[in-house]
């Protein structure tokens, strides 16, 4: 395979207009072509991208000679069926978090990426931010010595009923869309997986079905005490804090969106306050370029199937909590 990585989205949501819609996103991939549900969403994504190659049914995308990869952005509850699909027909694929709703399906579609030979990976665009990178190789040395305490918030307020996130038969839901962002934190960023964690209390206030906000706290068999919040209807906040024996960590936001002008996060210790900054850089281009490179050069996905399969196996274990 050379040149770049040509890639079919299936849906026209919101998200994908983050990759197309920013010139110079990827030196190593491209979106091509969108496959869409119906003849009239077709329509719709024409009028949107009248640069691309709009396909009507998603199983179009699959069975495009010139596609190597599929991007899947459908409201998570369809992630597995068309992740199986286009892995089952020889596509590398980017699928949208969370990648699943369920362990198990994880496990299955690792089994198959692997068995035909295409690289799987889900897309947590955040983790490619210089920021992030910052943030994890800070923690990873130790400086803050052993962490005691992680607390994060975050929530907005979507008004809008037909949204795939109010709709339970579509994994909606506060959890899986937001929550998914603390429990990869703690994965990626903290070194905390799902079998490090020994208790877990969880409350939600759920609306049409889902949980509209969520609140957990977590214990890990070391004691690190973890209290997270996530939320559809309330204001804007995205806020973590970590507390360690010789230091901590505020951070304003860590989903650094391509358009934010600015990111920081600031380090308390003995030595006082120090700030760090950082200039505006898109994860989202950066991410492609890590997907594309690991397709187009046969390395290992950027991020791993067991981070999947371990994010997915804490969700359900909070998603249990919450509904004791």
């Amino acid at each position: 395979m050379s040149g770049k990585l040509r890639i079919g989205a299936l849906g026209n949501s919101k998200i994908l207009r983050r990759f197309i819609q920013v010139p110079e996103m990827s030196a190593f991939g491209q979106i091509d072509a969108i496959a869409t549900r119906s003849k009239d969403s077709a329509a719709v994504a024409k009028e949107n991208y009248p640069d691309r190659e709009i396909l009507v049914g998603y199983e179009a995308a699959l069975e495009h000679q010139d596609l190597d990869a599929i991007y899947i952005c459908l409201p998570a509850g369809l992630h597995f069926e068309w992740a199986k699909k286009a892995l089952e027909a020889g596509k590398h694929v980017l699928i949208e978090k969370p990648a699943v709703l369920l362990a198990n399906e994880a496990r299955i579609l690792n089994e198959i990426a692997t068995a035909n030979n295409v690289l799987m990976m889900e897309a947590w665009w955040y983790r490619f931010h210089p920021l992030v990178q910052s943030l994890r190789q800070l923690i990873h040395s130790g400086s803050l010595g052993e962490i005691k305490h992680i607390s994060s918030s975050f929530s907005y307020i979507n008004s809008d009923p037909r949204d795939s996130r109010w709709n339970p038969d579509l994994g909606g839901g506060a959890l899986y869309d937001m929550f998914s962002y603390h429990v990869d934190f703690l994965n990626y960023v903290m070194g905390i997986r799902n079998q490090d964690i020994d208790r877990i209390q969880a409350f939600a206030r759920m609306k049409q079905g889902v949980d509209a906000s969520i609140a957990a706290e977590l214990i890990t068999q070391s004691g690190v005490v973890c209290n997270f919040m996530a939320g559809l209807d309330r204001p804007s906040l995205c806020k973590t804090f970590i507390l360690g024996e010789q230091g901590s960590l505020e951070i304003p936001h860590l989903r650094i969106m391509p358009e934010f002008k600015e990111a920081s996060y600031t380090h308390f210790s003995n030595l006082g306050m120090q700030t760090m900054e950082f200039p505006p850089s898109n994860a989202y281009g950066l991410m492609l370029d890590a997907f594309a490179l690991a397709c187009l050069e046969g390395r290992a996905s950027p991020v791993k199937a067991q981070d999947t399969i371990s994010n997915t196996e804490l969700l359900e274990r909070i998603k249990a909590a919450r509904d004791e």
